[in-house]
């Protein structure tokens, strides 16, 4: 019996620093998660390093980081002159063949564009659809704006390197740092000019697409009087390794799930997706799908049409919808 005693008085004695062990290694540098946190967990964990610009600007603020801007492996044409060729056939081709659009005096529409990596060796040609869908929209009376949203360099930068200075405290949020980009705003008239940045192989990042359409509702939401659509243009997932590596696989998707549901659901703007080269209907429940090769400028337009005839593009939140089932 005595031995059975101090073998428990032993167990009693060591259980605290077992359990303090195991808790700095699940929070040693580099370590993952076992599982993805709770549903409602979703935060960044610091907003310090997160930045807007507008496109001008886009090159001297990512030079002020001291960033890699080497472009990714399948960037395209390294060329700037070959880039801005593809630019010009593409704008000319799409002016052929978008159709105008219908009256859309009193409208405030936000094109929100991924600059992640992967979408980087087909920008030369989407930028000039979107010059051109820009240009349809203004022309039936819409005040527009371009906007894009990527991460200020890759591997998370300086959220991610504060975090890890700070001990890798588990389940941290979002681990990267933001950029959201403002090529052409609301009362500009858009012009290829505004656009070059978007040529540029250094700007293409990581993306966080849940806050970047938070962000473009806050902005469209200060378009008072007008009925407001956000169109999202993507080629993907939401992903930042970073991230992802640390809360869990479906960290990023769960959020974006969340916002679009959220936005739905208020009714204050309008939202529509489209995907480039890959569907987007399981999660915007207007979308369409287009490829690299043409089609972006008529699906803006067409979408924009649908979207303000639909009914779901509140003005001050006075209209209303409801998240399809």
């Amino acid at each position: 019996m005595a031995a059975e005693a101090l073998l428990a008085a032993a167990i009693i004695i060591l259980l605290p620093f077992a359990f303090l062990q195991a808790r700095k290694s699940r929070s040693s540098a580099g370590s993952g998660p076992a599982g993805d946190p709770p549903e409602a967990f979703y935060h960044p964990y610091t907003t310090a390093f997160d930045r807007v610009c507008r496109g001008e600007g886009l090159l001297e603020l990512l030079a002020a980081e001291g960033l890699d801007t080497r472009p990714p492996r399948e960037f395209g044409p390294a060329d700037p002159a070959e880039r801005q060729k593809q630019f010009a056939q593409s704008y000319s081709q799409a002016r052929a063949v978008a159709v105008p659009a219908t009256d859309l005096s009193g409208t405030a529409i936000c094109v929100l564009v991924d600059q992640s990596g992967s979408i980087a060796p087909a920008m030369p040609h989407l930028a000039g659809e979107l010059l051109v869908a820009l240009e349809r929209l203004a022309a039936a009376g819409a005040a527009t704006m371009l906007a894009g949203f990527t991460t200020i360099g890759w591997r998370g930068n300086r959220a991610r390197r504060q975090w890890l200075a700070e001990g890798s405290p588990p389940y941290p949020g979002r681990l990267c740092d933001l950029l959201h980009i403002v090529y052409s705003g609301f009362g500009d008239v858009t012009s290829a000019e505004q656009l070059a940045p978007l040529l540029e192989p250094a700007v293409f990042f990581e993306n966080v697409d849940g806050e970047a359409i938070i962000w473009a509702e806050q902005e469209l939401l200060g378009q008072s009087g007008a009925r407001r659509c956000l169109i999202v243009v993507s080629d993907g997932a939401p992903v930042d390794d970073s991230s992802l590596h640390a809360n869990g696989p479906n960290f990023l998707w769960r959020h974006l799930e969340q916002v679009v549901g959220g936005c739905l659901e208020r009714g204050e703007i309008a939202l529509g997706g489209i995907g480039i080269d890959h569907g987007v209907g399981g999660l915007f429940p207007a979308s369409r799908k287009v490829t690299v090769d043409g089609g972006l400028a008529s699906a803006i337009v067409d979408l924009a049409a649908e979207l303000t005839a639909s009914g779901q593009a509140g003005t001050d939140g006075s209209e209303k919808s409801t998240r399809p089932s």
